[in-house]
């Protein structure tokens, strides 16, 4: 029995050469690069094989005469740090893309002359010498191709330029045009074939319109390229995130891209191919016929094409895909010492893997959306194919659930409705959107799509990846459902949510400023500071309502339970008595007495001893002769604490909420001015406004 931690290997060249030196399947993707120089850029989800597909093919055209293979791949912190340079083109798609245009193919006709200077007939090639000029100061950084390129921009751009007279001036700054002439004087005398295969663009990757252009303008130099030198075959290698990102936003993408574009497709029969020949390898078993492999390893329901299309039918039809499920399922054999897989082994595996991957996408993201284990629990046991109006009541009643703590209270808190949680778990790649263009589920590529819309008629798809985890009523994919998703296969997305709810929260603080104080604004602002108080003291109090005792003489602004679950809620319980919370609202900036004596006659029974006025002013310090000396009148006769807040200190901590992490700064800000009433509005010591330090 093979012990192998990977029994079968990897798709990627990174992560197992050896197993694909001994396995490598060639497809007829494959084949037709090696036989066609009519495409220039190969599209594949993750998981398709892009990277071993260039590893063969660079070891494939290596071993053949007169040729020199460029491999070049893009680091991250490079990428990063090209990013501000390639921003000082302007803020348009178009200006980003020519900007960058340039600087790739000045990057890659560099690699190429580099690559050609080891050749002995080098430097008796008309146009060598000239050629060396440049890279004289382009072998200077050895930390490789983006770091050159980097570089190369950082000494060619004048940063006082306007990004139109950068782009103007950047071809003739680098001598883009001898360099190409020279180029091809060099190769014509030297007479070999040059093969550039450019991969891991993903690596530092953003999908703003920096991200794309940077990635647009690669793909255009790599087109023109192949376009000028017969004897030079450039490819490059695209995630299909990245590919789709610029269909979207090159206005030039059907002209000039799309007929360069070779997709990687596997079909069952390729990935029973696939999957038997590291079968083979693996257990070193001599066979030539690929079901007698695959028969030698499973059996009973998993025998034959069946049974590996009962496999396949938990996976998203790729071959790494099927590399996870196998590895684990034998995995899982060994341990009762079987040497063949069996439907049980498949299915255990299968689910594994699907926990295995929602946990992760809970790691990932719960800093950042703190509810978001009950977002994705809405979707138990549901069919993996739901309409919207199916799943609102669902999401909308956890919306108005009231029993979470304060981190996740508050971001319930901020979303206006289930749809706010539909975006939030599209923008993670959770779900998918049905297009009806396209016939197919979309799943978003990179948290940023703002053309999706919603409707209460819409059709939503939850990931596959997550159905077993779920008990999703039909937890198996057929290949032709598989082809109609596209996605993304390890979920890495920046997600949307900080974003929304960073908008959600500017919206309210600006409402604020929209509210006419005095009487016109009154109820205006009684209802901003309602919604206020719900997301800042969201988790610490409960069931906030507005105007609870509608028709009595007395009637309440705004009242919230305390149930002492933060230290601040629990020490004004226990000093106050305070179970029922009093927020009274005044649409004005000062505050006088009959304010304080209204509040007073409402501090009885459950009401306790404290009470808050939220009030217009500029600040939440007390003014000596007017708030000062009418607070101390009320806690000195009657044992009361009355507080006075503004909306002003209300968008104060909402600001601070915009970070999800911060979920506890108006615990800690209440506390504080709880402090300042007691040490020094109490005990006197103040001159005429008090200025506490306020702390969050």
């Amino acid at each position: 029995m093979i012990n192998r931690a990977n029994l079968l290997g990897d798709v990627r060249a990174e992560a197992d050469s050896i197993m694909l030196d001994a396995a490598f399947y060639e497809t007829p993707d494959y084949r037709t690069i090696i036989e066609s120089s009519d495409r220039s850029i190969v599209v594949g989800r993750r998981g398709t094989g892009k990277s071993a597909t260039a590893y063969k093919l660079n070891g494939y055209w290596s071993k053949l005469q007169k040729t020199v293979v460029i491999q070049l791949a893009a680091d991250e912190d490079q990428i990063i740090g090209i990013r501000p340079l390639i921003q000082l083109f302007g803020d348009s798609f178009k200006l980003l893309r020519a900007g960058s245009k340039i600087a790739w193919r000045y990057a890659l006709l560099l690699e190429v002359a580099d690559a050609l200077s080891h050749k002995y007939k080098y430097k008796k090639a008309d146009g060598a010498d000239y050629l060396e000029t440049h890279l004289v100061s382009w072998r200077r950084n050895q930390y490789g191709f983006s770091a050159k390129l980097k570089d190369c921009l950082a000494a060619s751009i004048d940063k006082s330029e306007t990004p139109e007279n950068i782009i103007g001036g950047l071809a003739q700054k680098l001598k883009l045009k001898d360099v190409e002439d020279s180029l091809s004087k060099v190769l014509d005398d030297l007479n070999v074939s040059v093969y550039i295969l450019v991969d891991r663009l993903d690596e530092g990757y953003e999908p703003d319109n920096t991200g794309i252009g940077l990635v647009d303008g690669l793909v255009h130099s790599i087109i023109d390229i192949n376009t000028k030198y017969s004897n030079i075959r450039p490819l490059v290698f695209l995630r299909d995130n990245i590919y789709r990102a610029i269909s979207r936003t090159d206005p030039d993408f059907t002209r000039d891209i799309e007929g360069q574009v070779l997709r990687l497709h596997w079909d069952e029969y390729a990935l029973f191919t696939f999957a038997t020949s590291r079968l083979n390898i693996a257990f070193s078993l001599n066979l030539e016929n690929s079901l007698r492999i695959w028969n030698r390893c499973a059996s009973r329901e998993l025998e034959g094409k069946d049974g590996f299309k009962r496999c396949l039918r938990l996976t998203l039809y790729r071959p790494r895909d099927i590399l996870i499920l196998l590895n684990e399922a034998f995995r899982l054999a060994s341990r009762t010492d079987r040497n063949q897989i069996v439907g049980e082994d498949i299915e255990a595996t299968a689910k594994v893997i699907s926990n295995n991957r929602l946990e992760d996408l809970h790691k990932e993201y719960l800093s950042m959306i703190p509810a978001l284990n009950l977002f994705t629990s809405a979707f138990l046991n549901q069919n993996p194919e739901i309409q919207l109006k199916t799943i609102e009541p669902v999401l909308s009643h956890l919306l108005r659930s009231d029993s979470y703590d304060s981190a996740i209270q508050q971001q319930l808190s901020v979303l206006d409705s289930y749809i706010d949680v539909i975006r939030i778990l599209y923008g993670i790649g959770f779900i998918g959107l049905y297009d009806n263009k396209s016939n197919s589920f979309i799943f978003c590529h990179d948290g940023k799509d703002p053309n999706k819309e919603f409707t209460i008629n819409g059709r939503i798809l939850i990931h596959p990846c997550y159905w077993m985890a779920l008990n999703c009523a039909n937890n198996t994919l057929d290949a032709e459902q598989a082809e109609e998703i596209y996605d993304e296969y390890d979920i890495e997305i920046s997600s949307e949510t900080p974003e929304q709810r960073t908008k959600r929260i500017g919206q309210i603080i600006a409402d604020l400023e929209k509210i006419p104080t005095g009487k016109d604004g009154c109820s205006e602002f009684e209802d901003w500071c309602h919604q206020a108080i719900k997301i800042v003291f969201a988790g610490a109090l409960r069931n906030a309502e507005l105007h609870p005792n509608k028709t009595a003489t007395q009637r309440r602004d705004v009242v919230a339970t305390n149930l002492s679950e933060t230290p601040v809620w629990k020490r004004i319980y226990e000093d106050y008595k305070a179970r029922q919370i009093i927020f009274e609202v005044k649409n004005f900036s000062d505050l006088q007495g009959d304010a304080y004596r209204q509040m007073l006659s409402y501090l009885t029974g459950e009401y306790g001893k404290l009470g808050f006025i939220i009030c217009r002013d500029h600040t939440e310090n007390l003014t000596k002769g007017k708030e000062l000396d009418w607070m101390k009148e009320m806690y000195a006769t009657h044992h009361v604490l009355i507080i006075k807040l503004t909306g002003k200190y209300l968008c104060a901590l909402l600001s601070k909420l915009r970070s999800p992490q911060k979920h506890d700064a108006p615990d800690k800000a209440l506390n504080h001015l709880l402090d300042t009433y007691t040490r020094l509005y109490i005990s006197g010591g103040v001159g005429k406004r008090a200025k506490p330090t306020r702390k969050s």
